[in-house]
């Protein structure tokens, strides 16, 4: 693709790397530092650093963000103070999300807004990443460990290649395989070995978010490509496609035990009326993890319904409200898990910004997502399947990550509002080559 081929100049190839960090989720912790200082952190101030350099512009994120987030930051400090929670952890928050947001914002900027080539940029690392997991785990499998792992079974190992956790691996991949499914008869023609190795490595996390990843992304194939409309002829052959994906899912569930175990646990607790510790104890510490979030969440929404407890008050809180509900040696067996990030990004958004922030954050979602009524041309359509790709990411994220700026969130976060306003914007966009089989 010439796009693709075109000479990048420093800049551009630091925003290239930017894209890369993506999947570099691991973290220095400790060691006299404050905070977790991410290793993609490097390649980001290399980036603002560079763009200072060649006397290029810093962009600010776009207005209505900058409002959001500044109102929802204003009544966090004030919240803050008013609980005596104030100190490093809203500073914390705040600087991350300000930092990790204008550097994501300006990526795009650097590209001029070209998200068809920033997501080629995109594609091609994730399958590498993929790729170099599959092939990790036939090395686990043979006794080889050169990356951490878990196993189930003998045969059954948890898959985290290059990454901190299985889940983080496969959300990194989500947007890729929601997006190649989107096109699966050209996926298949063209990118059949980079679609199976995509497939393979998000199978292999053992995730059982990824299940749903997979179950989203057939079903957003099919709505992209007419299969829900009751005017097409391809709508007799959804339940043709629905049921056997619908059956492979709940027999992946039923026969393998981590899956098994993580899906009845859950719909158990969650399904009760009353907080049940007993079962709870009972159950894996992925589930638990959840769980204990979830009551401490509601809890610190239902006492600061509309504001919330404040930007990294959760982990604050975290013990105190834990305490209240599960005995101690809960905490010392289980560890405080996910006490920085809640487990969920809407369990977080509820706990630390109330109603205010959940809120936004929602309309952000609905108002940003693509109206397939404005998709005019073959390119339309590609940049609607890109922003159906990120709304599957975006969603799983919402129910087992709370991580404000993990993953790659912002970079993504920024090409959902873009791929809207292009296919919003200009309802006939001449584009003189899809995405190419060379980058994706």
């Amino acid at each position: 693709m010439k796009q693709a081929s075109q000479k990048l100049d420093l800049t551009q190839k630091l925003a290239v790397l930017c894209i890369f960090s993506v999947f570099l989720d691991k973290a220095i912790r400790g060691a006299g530092l404050p905070f977790d200082f991410y290793y993609y952190y490097i390649a980001f101030i290399a980036f603002l650093v560079s763009l200072v350099y060649q006397n290029r512009k810093i962009f600010l994120p776009p207005k209505w963000f900058n409002l959001g987030f500044g109102a929802v930051a204003i009544a966090s400090l004030f919240v803050t103070i008013y609980n005596g929670l104030l100190g490093f952890e809203y500073l914390k928050q705040l600087l991350g999300i300000v930092f990790t947001s204008l550097v994501s914002y300006n990526i795009f900027v650097v590209f001029r807004f070209d998200i068809q080539r920033i997501f080629e940029y995109y594609l091609f690392f994730a399958f590498l990443v993929a790729l170099h997991a599959v092939l990790d785990n036939l090395l686990h499998i043979a006794g080889i460990h050169l990356t951490p792992y878990s196993v189930v079974s003998p045969l059954i190992i948890r898959e985290y290649g290059i990454m901190g956790e299985p889940f983080y691996l496969a959300m990194a991949i989500t947007p890729a395989l929601a997006y190649y499914t989107c096109y699966f008869q050209r996926t298949w023609k063209q990118l059949k070995f980079r679609y199976l190795v995509l497939l393979a490595c998000y199978l292999v996390t053992y995730s059982s978010t990824a299940l749903m990843g997979i179950g989203l992304s057939v079903f957003f194939a099919l709505y992209l490509n007419n299969f829900f409309n009751a005017r097409s002829n391809r709508f007799v052959f959804a339940p043709l496609i629905i049921v056997p994906i619908v059956l492979l899912i709940v027999n992946l569930i039923d026969t393998i035990s981590l899956f098994n175990k993580r899906y009845y646990d859950t719909t158990s607790l969650f399904l009760s009326k009353d907080i049940d510790v007993k079962e709870a104890g009972k159950s894996n510490s992925s589930t638990f993890a959840l769980y204990s979030n979830f009551i401490i969440a509601r809890d610190s929404f239902l006492e600061n319904p509309l504001f919330g407890s404040g930007l990294g008050s959760h982990p604050l809180i975290y013990e105190n409200t834990f305490l209240k509900y599960f005995p101690p040696n809960y905490l010392k067996g289980y560890g405080a898990q996910n006490q920085q990030d809640a487990n969920s990004r809407f369990l977080r958004l509820l706990s630390e910004t109330g109603l205010m922030g959940t809120v936004l954050f929602l309309l952000f979602v609905i108002i940003f997502f693509a109206p397939k009524s404005a998709i005019r041309s073959a390119a339309g359509k590609e940049i609607a399947a890109i922003n159906y790709a990120i709304f599957i990411y975006i969603l799983l994220g919402l129910i087992r990550n709370g991580n404000y700026i993990n993953v790659g969130f912002f970079f993504f976060f920024f090409m959902y509002y873009i791929s809207n306003r292009l296919l919003v914007n200009n309802p006939v966009l001449h584009i003189k080559q899809r995405l190419s089989p060379g980058l994706g």
